[in-house]
């Protein structure tokens, strides 16, 4: 009787072999190490009441462990295959991410190119049907990329609902909705070029560093225009036979401060004239400081590529010394001397 307790009281010293001679118990995680354990004790005290055998709930428990080991092992395979497409779609970073992102740049700039194409009569009679049937071939394959992309994302939900994401739903609009060789499809088609961004990153950066200055531009564009509507209404009034009308004169007085100068209207007065030339001289005054801003911004981000030791902000490669903290950041730092 008390062999029979001390063998219901020690299940596992059996073990759990399946069907091709594997221990089980090596490869089970803790949390299903804790539930075996449970199990068991719950089968000792069952076996101790005589309301099973010990060899049967051995068999249950093998049968129930082999299951969930083959469920994790499928869960295990199914994440693989999202994170093996995460990386070649996501991942620019090694060559298998950047032969698939870089394939599907080429397949974007084919797609626009023929767009263009198609629409010289010559080539739009000869081959226009086959260039829409391409066109349609494309759209699939952008469908399918879009489909896999929001599986593989670690965030399906911002990725949907982003920027790239939104894109890419636009993109594949025209297989669902409207005639295929309409100007609206033909523009949804189009907006794919908008990706071209996301394959070179100097572009990022130099709409982020525009995006800085926003405040900037605005502040600038707002001059702009309220110089523009002050000078065209002063030019109507020093010239109503060549400026028609207030608006004609605001249009003048923009280009000329663009210093694009189409020609279609020149004032013939000296007071004209000087109006014109100030707006010149404005203008290329508000051209190059609005250069020299974003120039100095891209330049920043472009070279403040490393961070600080101590306070992990961005320092140019050129600067010894942090300009946040001031940590010296010469990689001959000797840090086996004391300072004293």
């Amino acid at each position: 009787m008390n062999t029979m307790s001390d063998s219901a009281n020690k299940p596992e010293s059996a073990g759990t072999i399946d069907a091709e001679g594997n221990d089980l118990h090596q490869s089970e995680t803790p949390m299903q190490r804790m539930q075996r354990e449970a199990l068991e004790e719950q089968a000792a005290a069952d076996a101790a009441r005589g309301n099973a055998s010990l060899d049967e709930i051995r068999a249950m428990q093998q049968e129930a462990l082999a299951e969930q080991l083959a469920s994790d092992q499928r869960s295990r395979q199914g994440k693989s295959l999202r994170e093996v497409l995460n990386r070649y779609l996501f991942d620019m970073s090694w060559t298998g991410g950047k032969l698939v992102n870089y394939s599907i740049l080429l397949l974007i700039i084919t797609t626009v190119l023929t767009s263009m194409f198609n629409t010289l009569p010559e080539v739009n009679e000869t081959w226009g049907a086959e260039i829409v049937d391409f066109q349609i071939v494309v759209l699939y394959v952008f469908l399918a990329e879009y489909v896999l992309r929001i599986y593989a994302a670690r965030e399906r939900k911002k990725y949907a609902l982003g920027f790239y994401g939104i894109v890419d739903l636009l993109t594949v609009l025209p297989l669902f909705f409207g005639n295929s060789g309409s100007a609206l499809m033909r523009l949804f088609r189009l907006i794919r070029i908008i990706r071209l961004g996301h394959y070179f990153p100097i572009l990022v950066t130099l709409f982020r560093s525009v995006s800085d200055a926003k405040g900037m531009i605005l502040a600038v564009l707002a001059t702009i225009m309220a110089v523009s509507v002050l000078t065209g209404n002063l030019a109507y009034l020093l010239e109503p036979e060549t400026f028609k009308n207030a608006f004609v004169g605001t249009w003048w007085s923009l280009v000329t401060m663009s210093t694009v100068g189409y020609g279609d209207l020149v004032p013939k007065s000296s007071g004209g004239m000087i109006l014109g030339g100030v707006l010149i001289l404005l203008g290329i005054c508000v051209v190059a400081m609005m250069t020299a801003v974003i120039a100095v911004r891209v330049g920043r981000m472009v070279n403040m590529t490393n961070k600080c030791f101590e306070c992990s902000k961005p320092v140019a490669a050129e600067h010894r010394y942090c300009p946040h903290c001031g940590q010296d950041q010469s990689d001959n730092i000797d840090l086996f001397t004391d300072d004293d």
